[in-house]
């Protein structure tokens, strides 16, 4: 007959039962380890395919943007292993998110021949970013930057206040040292500027005439102002605007510089890209792309400066 106590059986069943969850949830979370692998695999293999036959014959086999037809090209294509990329949401000299790169395979590059790829599944070109990322080992090392905050556009963007105010912050930062007095790109440096990082001649863009290479939405110009563009002769102007002495430089002066830039990109020009509802249509597909891609913005708030301080690199 036993003379174990009830407590003590009761004591020594919990125990089993705990003993057997963890061996169970370890089996658990091994397998669902196993799965995410082989899914990170079997998505670089499909990658791999994509790139071959979509990619590979400017950008080359090996990433290095030394494809059969880049020789042929005027703007070369881009390499890469140097892990330096022009558009992005990060700060100046970081590396982009997925949804950068899914942005950019969307929508290609205007003025290049970059095209754009919108009619492959969304799960292709998810394949495609993940193949391109294994070019660089940074992007397994470091990952990307953090996307800095890009603001509502305020109800006075494109008012003639704020347009006067955008000419003073242009002229104060000097851009018409590369972009000229008027943004025809014809400023005193733009015939001095050496060769960008991939070996492309460096021209300042005129902002009168042609597409925007990163998109004509004012969201896509702010990021391009607070990011720069690596590479390029183009700055980061992250830390003017999120720093405001509030003399020189006041909360809001971004989308002031903005407001003045869009204004030199009239319809009645030829060929002039203007921000449009088609614009806002492909800003919104991005912020999209940024919540599927794990990344949320906060909500806008009144005043924003140095929102972007934790993005500096």
């Amino acid at each position: 007959m036993s003379t174990r106590k009830p407590r003590n059986n009761a004591l020594l069943a919990l125990m089993l039962a705990v003993a057997s969850f963890l061996s169970i949830s370890a089996i658990v979370r091994t397998a669902l380890g196993a799965e995410i692998v082989v899914a990170e695999e079997e998505q670089l293999r499909h990658g791999k395919v994509l790139y071959a036959s979509y990619c590979s014959g400017c950008h080359g086999v090996n990433g290095d943007g030394q494809g059969p037809a880049a020789a042929m090209l005027i703007v070369k294509p881009r390499d890469f292993t140097s892990g330096l990329f022009k558009f992005r949401s990060t700060p100046n000299g970081t590396l982009p998110t997925d949804a950068d790169l899914m942005r950019t395979i969307t929508r290609g590059v205007n003025r290049t021949s970059m095209p754009e790829w919108s009619l492959l599944p969304e799960r292709e070109r998810m394949a495609l970013v993940q193949y391109v990322k294994s070019f660089y080992p940074g992007f397994a090392e470091s990952g990307p930057g953090r996307p800095i905050f890009i603001p509502a556009p305020p109800a006075t963007l494109g008012s003639p206040e704020s347009i006067a105010r955008g000419r003073q912050l242009y002229e104060m930062l000097e851009c018409g040292r590369c972009h000229g007095p008027n943004g025809l790109g014809d400023g005193p440096s733009a015939a001095t500027l050496a060769p960008d990082s991939w070996g492309n001649p460096q021209k300042p863009f005129n902002f009168t005439k042609g597409a925007l290479k990163s998109g004509a939405a004012p969201e896509d110009v702010y990021r391009t102002f607070m990011t720069g563009l690596n590479g390029t002769a183009m700055p980061s102007y992250a830390d003017v605007f999120d720093e405001p002495d509030g003399e020189n430089v006041k909360p809001g002066d971004a989308w002031n510089l903005v407001s003045y830039v869009l204004s030199l990109r009239t319809p009645s020009r030829p060929g002039t890209q203007v921000a449009s509802e088609e614009g806002a249509a492909v800003n919104a597909a991005y912020r999209g792309d940024l919540a599927r891609a794990g990344y949320t913005a906060p909500l806008p708030e009144p005043a924003q400066a140095g929102a972007n301080k934790e993005s500096k690199p």
